[in-house]
């Protein structure tokens, strides 16, 4: 029997004024997800989150409205036998002067509820966040 592999994450489902949600898609990836990252060994879920959004798409969260949703696991998109457990967060930004992707993204999408369907979405975005996202009111 094959073992499983278990990565622990933090992730946010990112949101600006106008109600889009933002999400990205990194290098030989073919699904977009949300920003975040691995947690690192003695790392605090938020204090990921807060490197992986400057890391990311150079934002500070700090400056921003950061919630927690909850917690998920599921299905790992890019990696094979590996199940991810993230603690999701949702980052309201106030403005977005300094967002910038960074190398290893290739492609940032701000999507709409009604343009959604077009996008190839990870499972953890798709059954978590989006959810939250559709019933959410701006």
């Amino acid at each position: 029997m094959s073992s499983m592999n278990h990565i622990y994450l933090a992730n946010a489902l990112v949101t600006d004024s106008e109600g889009r949600m933002l999400a990205v898609r990194k290098k030989n990836s073919k699904y977009f997800q949300m920003v975040g990252g691995k947690i690192d060994e003695g790392e605090e879920p938020l204090e990921t989150l807060r490197r992986e959004f400057l890391e990311e798409i150079n934002i500070d969260i700090d400056l921003h409205h950061v919630t927690l949703l909850g917690k998920h696991t599921t299905t790992a998109v890019n990696e094979e036998k590996t199940q991810v457990h993230a603690n999701v967060f949702h980052v309201h930004l106030n403005s977005l002067e300094t967002l910038k992707i960074a190398s290893e993204i290739e492609e940032m999408a701000w999507i709409t509820k009604e343009d959604y369907q077009n996008y190839q979405l990870a499972h953890l975005l798709e059954e978590f966040s989006l959810p939250i996202w559709i019933k959410l009111e701006f």
